[in-house]
């Protein structure tokens, strides 16, 4: 005997005062009902009901009961209620990973509507310009600027991030000639030390292509800092326009070689890929890839 079925076919059967009514109600045949009542009685020892032509009553014992089970069933639905909203419900953690320029001027404003919109939703960020293990290091959704293969991942492209080379007018006023691409090597570049192209930029125009060595004294492993190197005075940096853009419209920097395009690197949204992501990490990410996409806030 299935306890819990009989326990609501008798609550059902005491309430209708009627096994026909209950019958009805269930969805059950007469019989069906009646059986899994005279189960319950059986399994307790007493009898429940006081059954007539006319109608079914409830016996002293029946009435005491008929009130636990009400009570333990409204427990259990409510218990049921409860389990089946958490898991519709987004909660937890989300660990996300990005760069530190990003966070400032782009995701963090996000992060906080985000976490307005989803209370439940804890998002724990890692700042670093590493290209970290997604898998192996626990984390869920990651933002890179990096062309990526890997078929393990999800991608999802974010924009397509085209860089741009910039320094202080202060740095151009006393530095030797740049028209063109084959000066650079002339100049003091400031450069990432974790690109792998750390000694060389590539350019194209139309069809022409070239690319250049560099060399420079500073280096860094953010883009924060090389942005204030070159704002300094110290030399020309390449990075993405909307890491300068406040820079450039203040004049603090201006562009060089504008006829000349360096490589865009795409940002983009990076999982684990599997039919298992859980429902507050792509929530996360769709809210971050929508709302930068309607707002403007990236180059598409």
């Amino acid at each position: 005997m299935d306890q819990i079925v009989a326990m609501r076919a008798f609550v059902r059967v005491a309430q209708a005062q009627s096994f026909q009514k209950a019958a009805k109600l269930e969805g059950l045949t007469q019989s069906a009902v009646s059986k899994r009542v005279a189960a319950l009685e059986d399994h307790l020892g007493v009898q429940l009901l006081r059954r007539n032509q006319r109608n079914v009553t409830l016996t002293t014992l029946g009435q005491a009961h008929y009130d636990d089970c009400v009570r333990l069933l409204a427990e259990l639905d409510a218990a049921e209620t409860r389990i089946r909203t958490d898991a519709q419900t987004p909660a937890g953690v989300v660990r996300l990973s990005m760069s530190p320029v990003l966070s400032r001027l782009i995701v963090a404003p996000l992060i906080v509507e985000f976490a307005q919109q989803y209370p439940r939703i804890e998002v724990v960020s890692f700042l670093t310009e590493a290209h970290v293990d997604i898998v192996g290091q626990g984390i869920d959704l990651a933002l890179r600027a990096r062309h990526l293969e890997d078929s393990a991942l999800v991608v999802r492209r974010l924009s397509s991030n085209p860089l741009m080379l910039a320094a202080a007018p202060a740095y151009l006023k006393s530095a030797p000639r740049l028209d063109v691409p084959e000066d650079l090597p002339k100049h003091r570049s400031l450069t990432f030390n974790r690109m792998k192209t750390l000694h060389s930029w590539r350019f194209t125009q139309g069809r022409r292509v070239r690319e250049v060595m560099i060399q420079g004294q500073l280096t860094a492993d953010q883009g924060d800092t090389l942005v204030e190197y070159a704002i300094a005075g110290a030399g020309i940096v390449l990075m993405p326009e909307w890491v300068m853009s406040e820079h450039l419209a203040n004049g603090r920097l201006v562009r060089v070689l504008p006829d000349w395009s360096p490589p865009s690197i795409p940002l983009q949204l990076v999982m684990a890929s599997g039919s298992n992501v859980p429902l507050r990490v792509r929530l996360l990410s769709d809210f971050i890839r929508r709302t930068i996409r309607q707002r403007g806030l990236l180059p598409r």
